[in-house]
């Protein structure tokens, strides 16, 4: 079972370079929205990778390297919404206080 789970992490991790060229290669034609769902999978998966105590093995030294791959995608992903191609996700917080604090803009013009 164990050595099932450590050949499914290799070859997950074995498809983030390509997904990180992937991203790149989506500006160019003009996908602006996939760069965005791999920089999410890509993090999703580091996230879960990180809980895993690694030890000095060749699974460990492909781990080092998605950090790499993830930090290209994310670039990727500055790039597009710094440049407006892409829409920023509203935060959280923001639109409840917005919703809570004082009157909208509508109701601020009425009077």
């Amino acid at each position: 079972m164990f050595a099932l789970l450590l050949l499914l992490s290799d070859v997950l991790i074995s498809l983030f370079p390509v997904q990180s060229r992937l991203s790149v290669n989506a500006v160019t034609a003009g996908d602006y929205n996939r760069p965005v769902r791999i920089a999410s999978f890509i993090g999703d998966l580091d996230a879960g990778f990180r809980l895993l105590n690694l030890k000095n093995d060749s699974l460990r030294k492909r781990y080092d390297a998605l950090k790499y791959d993830l930090k290209k995608a994310e670039e990727v992903v500055y790039d597009l919404t710094v440049r407006g191609l892409v829409n920023r996700p509203p935060p959280a917080a923001a639109t409840d206080d917005q919703s809570t604090v004082g009157p909208s803009e509508e109701e601020a013009s009425k009077s």
